[in-house]
């Protein structure tokens, strides 16, 4: 999940060189900016918080899954409460379910590293790039450890932006983590592995979650992860920009960037209309997103929002996940 304007410059920025004269691994360097890791990854006492992972998995049998998988804190105006989402995208079965619950009242615990969440049956831990989910609802339970096999993304350049509509916010990603696991579905039990993306953002985000936004996380096959956004403040201009980490998990910014819909979707639930299918242009490569289902909607009444998986083709190939908010009435 991301919520940023257009100023996300080189996540690692330049590598350092050490006593030996080489420049170390940038897929091993932990950045520096204003998000500080591991220390980062406990909770803030700021107004809005969450923890979100999205991935794509695959059974034994060749089956892809999508999943969906965040905790929320939110504290202010004298509340407190806690939000958590779980939802499976069953490719083959054409099929998309999801669990939500809220608790008010309740905050995060605050650990001396790491992040630890239980809530409604639905459970998080993780510390340095190692996190194990475990996520539950009718006709499923899914277990998976994660391991980040890249490092860490620091994102506007140091980790941290102002809004020019209003408030602030820190967040980093883990964009390429290994997935390795189980999926119960129906009572039959499946392994399965594949990849996730992580955000962890926190800041004075409430003026931003009432900015519409869409999100695109792509992981192409040829090793690179791509993130695209496009701003929708209700007064003032679009904006979009885009984030391109390399296979040597360098990242550099994109300004050239054009987000085009191919068509769109309205549910029969919420009568919400979304766009559905698009032409993403980064720089000098054109990509077209395809989800995997158009009902991939969850239904809250504090937000509605549409978080599904989707297919890569164009420039390269690969998979990914969309998040569009704001399109309801």
């Amino acid at each position: 999940m991301v919520l940023f304007p257009a100023l996300i410059l080189a996540a690692c920025g330049p590598p350092s060189v050490d006593d030996s004269g080489q420049a170390p691994d940038a897929c091993e360097t932990i950045p520096e900016g204003e998000v500080v890791l591991p220390l980062d990854e406990r909770p803030h006492d700021e107004d809005v918080e969450w923890w979100y992972w999205t991935g794509h998995l695959q059974d034994e049998q060749g089956r892809w899954y999508g999943f969906e998988h965040v905790f929320f804190s939110f504290a202010y105006s004298g509340m407190s409460a806690m939000m958590v989402n779980h939802a499976l995208t069953d490719v083959e079965a054409q099929n998309f379910d999801y669990f939500l619950d809220y608790d008010m009242g309740t905050e995060p615990t605050i650990l001396e590293s790491g992040f630890e969440f239980e809530m409604a049956g639905q459970t998080a831990q993780g510390v340095e790039g190692v996190d194990t989910l475990h996520g539950e609802m009718a006709g499923s339970v899914l277990d998976l450890e994660l391991r980040a096999t890249k490092a860490p993304v620091l994102q506007h350049e140091n980790g941290y932006t102002e809004y020019p509509f209003g408030g602030y916010t820190y967040y980093y990603s883990r964009a390429r983590m290994a997935a390795e696991g189980t999926l119960e579905i129906d009572g039959e039990t499946r392994a399965v592995t594949g990849s996730a993306w992580f955000d962890h953002q926190w800041g004075a985000l409430i003026d931003a979650t009432d900015t519409g936004w869409d999100w695109f996380a792509l992981q192409l096959d040829d090793g690179r992860e791509i993130m695209v956004f496009l701003l929708r403040p209700a007064d003032g201009d679009l904006l979009a920009g885009a984030t391109v980490t390399g296979a040597d998990c360098n990242s550099v910014e994109e300004h050239e960037v054009t987000v085009t819909s191919l068509g769109e979707w309205t549910s029969p639930a919420t009568d919400c209309t979304y766009p559905m299918g698009w032409e993403l242009a980064v720089g000098d490569e054109v990509f077209t997103i395809t989800p995997v289902m158009e009902d991939q909607e969850i239904g809250n009444s504090y937000k509605t929002y549409w978080e599904g998986a989707a297919t890569v083709s164009g420039s390269a190939t690969g998979r990914a996940y969309i998040e569009l908010t704001e399109y309801c009435d």
